[in-house]
């Protein structure tokens, strides 16, 4: 893992699905339902590659396995059950979701959002928890045409904090978002959710269980 000097740490940008929602266990299942019912391919290699990575990549992925398949109306009828679930049942939360946000606003961090998640699909999840508020920038999928792993999302999203990359943490349970926040310049926390993390260990500063461990985490590098 890398070893730098935290003391300028201003805010932190967090990844949504697999990172602040048990989301990704919700799109698994929904595009197994959908290959099931449609007759396409869907395995956990092609989901893995495609979890936490823009359209752009998600698209090539999906076309290399289901060259004649429309992913574009797959993923929307993924989305539509999914948004039908969270209705229904609400955005499931990770553990220590709420307590961790409002611990680090108390102690003066920005806070922001940068998904490749569509901005309604999002919005959705952060108000079914509350915590729509809390963020100072909410940066999502169509703010860029480059999505993960490429790290314009988290820089966009320190620029509309007013922070510099290299003072804010990039919070991801993902390969490509780890990536993308170090290629950003940021410092990285991973939290592992259906990825071992192994693979970009060392491009973390952190690798951590749960988010209930990153407010103690922040206050150990001041």
């Amino acid at each position: 893992m890398k070893e730098e000097n935290h003391a300028s740490i201003r805010g932190f940008i967090f990844d949504m699905d697999g990172t602040l929602f048990d989301t990704e266990r919700l799109y698994r299942r929904f595009w197994f339902e959908l290959g099931k019912e449609h007759g396409y391919y869907v395995d956990d290699h092609m989901l893995d590659l495609m979890r936490g990575a823009s359209v752009q990549v998600g698209v090539k992925v999906f076309h290399d396995y289901n060259p004649d398949v429309d992913y574009f109306a797959e993923r929307k009828e993924r989305y539509a059950r999914v948004m039908q679930y969270v209705t229904e049942h609400g955005a499931p939360q990770k553990p220590g979701l709420v307590p961790m946000l409002t611990a680090l606003k108390a102690c003066g961090y920005k806070l922001g959002i940068g998904s490749s998640t569509m901005k309604t699909q999002v919005d959705a999840y952060l108000a079914s928890a509350g915590i729509t508020d809390i963020f100072d920038f909410i940066g999502t999928g169509e703010i860029t045409t480059h999505g993960k792993p490429e790290p314009d999302i988290f820089l966009i999203v320190a620029e509309k904090l007013g922070l510099a990359p290299e003072t804010c943490v990039v919070v991801e349970d993902s390969l490509n978002g780890i990536r993308a926040g170090h290629a950003a310049g940021c410092h990285v926390i991973g939290i592992p959710d259906l990825l071992d993390l192994t693979p970009v260990a060392s491009l973390c500063d952190a690798i951590l269980p749960s988010l209930r461990e990153i407010p103690a985490w922040a206050a150990s590098q001041m």
